[in-house]
């Protein structure tokens, strides 16, 4: 597995939109009571409706990536679709 880190600003250092991916988040300020441990979230990229603001919808929820960079060092790699065998 090879971790890239997360930069929405370019579209070769983000996964594609709609395709499945794994994030490792690491907390860039230790002293924080709520952003205080490295979590891991599979999900996916998508786009507003009427927009082009990529939100991540994770396992915990929809989340914006913009915030998060507030809190945390993130991380992505692309994670293989279930086939269903």
């Amino acid at each position: 597995m090879h971790w890239r880190r997360l930069d929405m600003r370019r579209k070769d250092a983000m996964p594609r939109i709609g395709s499945l991916a794994a994030l490792r988040m690491t907390p860039t300020n230790g002293r924080s009571t709520v952003y205080h441990e490295e979590r891991y979230d599979i999900g996916r990229f998508k786009t507003e409706e009427k927009g082009r603001k990529a939100w991540w919808h994770g396992s915990r929820g929809v989340d914006n990536p913009t915030r998060l960079r507030k809190h945390y060092d993130i991380w992505w790699c692309p994670v293989a679709e279930f086939d269903g065998i």
